[in-house]
């Protein structure tokens, strides 16, 4: 889910399978993980290998420390890589910090070393300890619970104003997850006032009042064999609000010219979802930290979204697949999560995460 931290899933063909540690077998107790024990630290490591679009990658190396206040909430996060995209933008070494303020918690991310703060986030706490929304620069998303599930979440992103937003919904079988909906519908929010293409000494303000009606540019984003192709939509709005319906998969970007040439900043809203989403899991273990969803959720939220009765197996969808195995120690606690990722095209991405624990 989350911007510096964003894993792009990807993945390799099918005969290549044999790279994956598809014959590891869950080792040990399957007992749920004694309650004295708590995640101290991970390394998390992540091997590329990208046919379409080709693109050689190194593997990334992410190192992540926890730490805990008086109440054995996360507290703080030491994070370091080797991602050449986080050193382009010099956040290759970070510190993340959660302050607790009822149910609100602010995170603050400083970059060690040029010694500032680099981004400032705000989740939301329901009285039942579940994360209802999180606020970041250029996003927002947002949840609602059935029980100890997810029910429903809204994924929101924003450029100067402009919003696009998509929402997706969720079955469950006897305590776990099973099914992630989406019916394809963007939507599309626009202010007041846009920008201005001309710059002239007497006009310095590009900021101008939009007059309806829009003419509204939807441009999806496809890989292909060949590179990268882009499909259009044109919609007329005589509202400051626009949808697109039948979107899947692909990254979109929202842009809308008024009929004086006052352009709306543009938005995009990222690949990744889909109309269905199945998950599965294995039904002999009881979740625990080492979960893969867990994980993510974790180290980013300071709580687990993903509440499942039982450990992930498969997340599929009609474009990819991951696959999740575990080893688990003789005292119930998961030390490596291994996964693969391989989408329709045969790119594949690996991540082996190796944790450690402390007793509190």
């Amino acid at each position: 889910m989350k911007k510096l931290f964003s894993l792009f899933i990807c993945a390799l063909c099918a005969t290549c399978i044999f790279m994956y540690p598809s014959c590891k077998k869950i080792y040990h107790s399957t007992l749920p993980t004694p309650s004295n024990f708590r995640l101290l630290g991970f390394t998390k490591i992540i091997t590329h290998n990208i046919i379409i679009p080709f693109s050689a990658k190194p593997v990334v190396t992410e190192s992540y420390s926890f730490g805990y206040d008086d109440n054995n909430r996360l507290s703080q996060v030491l994070m370091s890589s080797n991602d050449s995209n986080l050193k382009k933008l010099g956040l290759l070494d970070l510190r993340m910090t959660y302050d607790y303020s009822g149910g609100t918690v602010n995170r603050t991310i400083y970059n060690l070393k040029q010694a500032n703060v680099a981004e400032r986030d705000t989740f939301q706490l329901n009285a039942n300890n579940q994360l209802v929304s999180c606020s970041f620069p250029w996003e927002t998303h947002t949840f609602t619970y059935n029980g100890n599930l997810l029910a429903s979440q809204t994924d929101s992103y924003r450029d100067s104003g402009t919003v696009v937003s998509a929402s997706t919904y969720f079955t469950s079988d006897n305590l776990d997850l099973l099914q992630e909906y989406f019916n394809g519908n963007l939507t599309a929010t626009f202010p007041d006032s846009g920008i201005r293409p001309d710059i002239t000494p007497a006009f310095p303000d590009r900021d101008s009042i939009i007059t309806l009606p829009l003419s509204v540019t939807w441009a999806s984003i496809v890989p292909k064999t060949t590179g990268i192709d882009t499909t259009f939509v044109y919609h007329t709005a005589n509202a400051l609000s626009d949808g697109l319906s039948g979107y899947g998969e692909y990254m979109v970007k929202v842009t809308a010219v008024d009929p004086y040439g006052i352009f709306v900043r543009p938005v995009y809203f990222p690949a990744g979802l889909n109309s269905t989403k199945f998950f599965q899991i294995y039904d002999f273990l009881p979740n625990r930290t080492g979960d893969y969803l867990q994980l993510e959720s974790f180290k980013t939220y300071g709580v687990n979204v993903f509440q499942n009765q039982h450990m992930i197996k498969q997340i599929s969808t009609a474009y990819d697949t991951t696959f999740v195995n575990y080893d688990i120690d003789a005292q119930s606690k998961v030390t490596q999560t291994h996964v693969l990722l391989k989408d329709k095209m045969g790119n594949l991405t690996t991540i082996e995460y190796k944790l450690i624990y402390d007793t509190n």
